[in-house]
């Protein structure tokens, strides 16, 4: 009798186990979340956090066109022309450097062809790079911490301030209420970064809409 408990117990956990795998797995196939492309440079976001580097001073576009760009090899000699040279990590953007091809990125989220999507917007509505993309600053190897799907994305249109995370200084995006707008305000830190001075509006963030035209051509 023991040792038919034991067996039923055990096949019990296994079916557990199982059932819980399928449904990382379908959730994954779903949602994408969790997913960790592998790059063609090792760069770690939490190595470059520690140095105050914002994520504005390598996807400098993001502010101003619907799309993000990733940091060409040019960015990155910025400070690598000088600094850690003789890494293995920098490998393969010295090469590009010297051999002017361009670094190959692989994209960490990807929306259908089908969106209208615009970061641009988003970023000047005072909403921060987090509230999509999670706490990059803490990675080492990017991966997708939101689903991104129609649902989600509706859920936040409908109630963004149970969403929405308000600008930090990690991200460069200056976040300047109304009532502080006057000649003390170090407008040499906007320059420093070489970015656009962004004013969010002083209320909290409106329900945006849902109509299918909103986000669909």
């Amino acid at each position: 009798m023991k040792y038919t408990l034991q067996k039923v117990f055990a096949l019990v956990l296994v079916l557990i186990l199982l059932a819980f795998n399928l449904f990382l797995i379908l959730t994954y196939l779903r949602t994408g979340v969790g997913y960790t492309p592998i790059q063609s440079v090792s760069f770690s976001h939490k190595v470059h956090s520690r140095y105050n580097i914002s994520c504005l001073f390598c996807h400098h576009q993001v502010e101003i066109n619907s799309y993000a760009n990733y940091p060409t090899t040019r960015t990155c000699m910025t400070c690598h022309i000088a600094l850690k040279t003789e890494s293995e990590f920098l490998k393969n953007v010295v090469y590009s450097y010297d051999s002017l091809i361009s670094l190959n990125w692989n994209k960490v989220y990807d929306l259908p062809d089908y969106v209208r999507f615009s970061h641009s917007h988003h970023i000047r509505s005072g909403i921060d790079c987090a509230t999509c993309h999670g706490n990059v600053e803490e990675m080492d190897s990017v991966y997708r911490v939101r689903p991104l799907t129609m649902g989600w994305c509706v859920e936040c249109h409908k109630n963004p301030s149970a969403y929405a995370i308000s600008p930090r200084e990690i991200s460069g995006i200056f976040y300047i209420p109304q009532d502080s707008l006057d000649s003390s305000f170090p407008s040499h830190k906007v320059l420093e970064y070489n970015l656009r001075l962004i004013i969010p509006i002083s209320k909290p963030l409106q329900p945006a809409s849902i109509e299918c035209s909103s986000c669909h051509n």
